[in-house]
């Protein structure tokens, strides 16, 4: 059958006979290329790393080496750079900044002539080397060189700057400024009046004084920042001025005539020389603001051993014989002296009858055995009390003058009194004793019925006006006394 192609026809072909086979040729063993693997890259990698890291190792140690034993760079001390230093150089470099500051340093203190000097020795003045430098030395001394060559980078920039540490003792600064607060402290000096009898000058004054007071925490704080900046200064002192209390011129003003009494003794010549013993006792007395004058403390014990003697004296509306009779007409003038003066009255006894030498209610009875006077300066300076007994027109008189800051005003005492009639049956009384009476029809009168009174004492200004009640005193009214005798006649 023919056979057909692309081209067309093809004629067919003459048979060939086969050829014999030859022999083969033995295949040949091609060799595998084989790739790097796995384990190749393993490799490669552990020595890339290996020369990676002594490469690097190689850097740091490069970097770090040459500060093995010396400060890093950046590191300074007030400036002065440590970088490249050994500790011994640093230590030098130290020395070299700060001893002659610290020698030189000191604080110089004046007021007026006076100068006051602290130095360095005196506050045992030094640099700590090993607290100044040790914080510096040890960056970067722990771990290995990362760490190191990590702690270098760190102090780029800005670095690492440290001051030296000081060492002194504030114990002695204290004591520096203690001693000088003692010379220079001084209390205040208040001006002073004294009476002085006798003067024509009766009284003395003394000028005050300011004081002065230096506080020194402030210069504390000053000494110590001088010493850490190793600056000596020079400082001026100033004192805090103290103001004195009292003035001259207050006390000069302060001693005017605030009230006078006038009066005459009365009484026999003895009562009238114990009513002068009693007064003389007050002579010069001084009484300081808020204190209190006592009558029976400043006169004492009325005795014969004290200069007093037997004297009539007003008793229940009679005249009864006693040692020291008379004193009483002495503290009825303080009394109304002290009221006129304005003073407050803490302790004052009317007398149980009115007596002849005041009005009604202005008297202040007195006894050893009890009754006292007592005033108090309620004003704001020194009162003194001057007294003076004298004779006049065949008797004696007695005037009282409270001397002290001038009074508000001029004052007098004005009694109104109100009579209660006297009982009209006497009073009898048995004579057991037979002083008066012996028998028992005998009837013997021994006083006379006496009116009572109410009295009200005022304090009146000088216009007239009543400034306050000063006192309201019953007097009971006396029934006549008559004595009877108690024997029987034969």
């Amino acid at each position: 059958m023919p056979t057909m192609t692309q081209a067309g026809y093809t004629p067919p072909q003459k048979s060939m006979p086969p050829k014999a086979k030859s022999p083969k040729k033995p295949k040949k063993n091609k060799k595998r290329k084989k790739g790097i693997g796995t384990a190749g890259v393993v490799s490669l990698v552990i020595f890339l790393i290996a020369v990676l890291i002594g490469s690097c190792t190689l850097f740091l140690y490069a970097q770090t080496a040459p500060y093995a034993d010396k400060f890093l760079p950046n590191t300074s001390i007030s400036g002065y750079a440590l970088g490249g230093l050994t500790a011994q150089e640093g230590a030098a470099a130290l020395a070299m900044l700060t001893d002659d500051a610290v020698s030189a340093w000191q604080y110089t203190l004046t007021w007026g002539k006076h100068t006051y000097t602290l130095d360095g020795a005196a506050v045992s003045l030094a640099v700590d080397t090993a607290a100044t430098l040790d914080p510096l030395w040890q960056i970067g001394r722990g771990g290995n060189m990362l760490t190191r060559y990590l702690a270098m980078l760190s102090l780029r920039g800005d670095g690492r700057a440290e001051k030296p540490v000081l060492t002194y003792d504030m114990d002695a600064v204290d004591a520096f400024l203690a001693d000088m607060k003692a010379d220079i402290d001084c209390d205040s000096v208040d001006a002073t009046v004294a009476y002085v009898a006798g003067n024509s000058e009766p009284f003395r004054f003394t000028d005050e004084q300011a004081g002065r007071e230096l506080e020194t925490d402030a210069i504390r704080a000053r000494i110590e920042a001088s010493i850490l900046n190793l600056s000596p200064e020079t400082e001026a002192l100033k004192p805090k001025e103290i103001s004195p209390k009292v003035y001259r011129v207050e006390l000069e003003n302060a001693t005017v005539l605030r009230a006078r009494v006038i009066v005459p003794l009365s009484g026999s010549a003895a009562a009238q020389e114990n009513a002068a013993l009693a007064a003389v006792q007050f002579q010069g007395a001084r009484i300081e603001p808020g204190e209190s004058l006592s009558f029976n403390q400043t006169v004492g014990m009325r005795t014969e051993e004290s200069g007093y003697t037997a004297a009539e004296e007003p008793a229940y509306g009679q005249n009864i014989v006693g040692v020291g009779g008379g004193v009483c007409q002495v503290s009825t003038a303080l009394y109304r002296l002290a009221l006129l003066g304005g003073l407050e009255i803490a302790e004052r006894s009317a007398a149980v009858y009115p007596v002849d030498y005041c009005e009604i209610g202005q008297e202040a009875a007195v006894s050893d055995q009890g009754l006292d006077l007592v005033l108090t300066n309620n004003t704001d300076a020194p009162l003194f009390l001057v007294v003076r007994v004298y004779a006049e027109n065949d008797g004696q008189t007695m005037e009282w003058q409270l001397i002290g800051k001038e009074n508000e005003s001029r004052f007098s005492l004005v009694s109104e009194v109100e009579t209660i009639d006297a009982p009209e049956e006497p009073v009898y009384v048995r004579d057991s004793e037979g002083r008066y009476a012996t028998y028992a029809d005998e009837r013997i009168p021994v006083s006379e019925a006496r009116p009572g009174y109410r009295a009200t004492v005022s304090l009146v200004d000088e216009n007239g006006e009543t400034v306050r009640v000063v006192s309201e005193d019953t007097y009971d009214a006396m029934a006549q006394i008559v004595y009877v005798g108690v024997q029987q006649r034969n």
